[in-house]
């Protein structure tokens, strides 16, 4: 009867728990549809952890697979110029179904009345071969 009763206690000790860590970790997991893609379209267009503006497909080596699925998607990278202005160096938008989109007209514009999400982050873009400047990647999130 003993070791009922400590197994009963045991279950109910387990299920408080993972009540427990669910509400803890469960704002932790969970992320914008940008902040997810802006990790994945990186690992796709980066090569030894640089953007190559300099090789002609540019942002070709994104997978459909890294792109929200059902929403559309603006990806731009810039750099510095050597007056310390900022290049756009790359720039596709994809569509809901994830491939390039023929004739892009960017993101929506501010006071569109449609909701974007943004996410950015610096990355090193070599322009040129040995030639690496700081740049920023830049992912837009919008459903249609």
């Amino acid at each position: 009867m003993a070791a009922l009763v400590a197994v009963v206690v045991m279950v109910i000790a387990l299920g408080l728990y993972s009540g427990f860590l669910t509400d803890v970790l469960g704002d932790r997991t969970d992320r914008s549809p940008e902040t997810s893609a802006i990790d994945r379209i990186w690992a796709d267009v980066s090569h030894g952890s640089t953007f190559a503006a300099h090789r002609p497909i540019g942002l070709d080596d994104v997978e459909p697979d890294s792109l929200p699925q059902g929403r559309n998607v603006h990806v731009e990278i810039t750099a510095v110029t050597d007056d310390g202005d900022r290049e756009v160096v790359a720039t596709e938008q994809f569509g809901t179904d994830g491939t390039p989109v023929a004739d892009p007209e960017g993101p929506p514009a501010d006071g569109s009345g449609i909701e974007t999400g943004v996410a950015e982050r610096p990355v090193p873009v070599e322009v040129s071969p040995g030639d690496v400047r700081g740049g920023t990647l830049r992912v837009e999130v919008w459903a249609p």
